[in-house]
């Protein structure tokens, strides 16, 4: 119990890193949080730091589109991102969404017979899902450049080695033109084994 630490101080960085990188990026973006109360182990809130971080720039620099853009499909100007974390039994989600640009199965996949991450045959069979998981692939980006946000080949792959350290699991969910969405499940804490206790005679 004492290894238990609230979520709030760590989602309160949020609002500010999304307030400065969409005023970067001239985009418009709002972060609603739910669940800052939900508590988790002091050493998984500690590691979850640098991966949340990533997957809210990555929100807002991948996700959202620019006000115009937003316009011209009928979209709120201003791009949302909610942040939910509750507990499940004895693990906690994590659920972070936005309503921007969604992912394109096709552009993923092109993009790793590119960067020659698979072969077109192989490519070939991938499923929307499957395409989707191309993002956790070492090296992989849909940036054409390098940029302060992004483009660097150093990305999701980490977030999901720095998710499964943890013994958690990530998916990724995401519909074209609608938004994306990244749920996280993690062990409530590292301090407790399963175990199962045999006696005998």
């Amino acid at each position: 119990r004492i290894r238990m630490q609230p979520l709030q101080p760590l989602f309160s960085r949020f609002p500010r890193i999304v307030r400065d990188l969409a005023r970067s990026l001239g985009k418009q973006v709002r972060i609603e949080i739910i669940g800052g109360e939900t508590e988790l182990d002091k050493n998984v809130v500690e590691a979850l730091s640098d991966p949340l971080v990533h997957l809210v720039r990555n929100a807002v620099d991948h996700g959202i589109e620019l006000p115009r853009q937003r316009r011209s499909q009928a979209k709120d100007e201003t791009g949302l991102i909610q942040l939910e974390a509750r507990t499940q039994g004895d693990h906690v989600l994590l659920r972070l969404s936005d309503d921007g640009a969604g992912m394109d199965p096709n552009k993923l996949r092109a993009r790793a017979i590119e960067r020659q991450l698979l072969d077109g045959e192989m490519a070939a069979t991938l499923d929307v899902q499957a395409c989707l998981q191309l993002i956790f692939l070492p090296g992989f980006s849909t940036r054409d450049a390098i940029s302060d946000v992004s483009g660097r080949g150093v990305g999701m792959d980490v977030v999901k080695t720095s998710i499964d350290a943890l013994g958690g699991e990530i998916y990724l969910s995401s519909e074209f033109g609608q938004g994306s969405c990244v749920e996280l499940r993690l062990p409530l804490t590292l301090a407790i084994v399963p175990t199962l206790m045999v006696a005998v005679g």
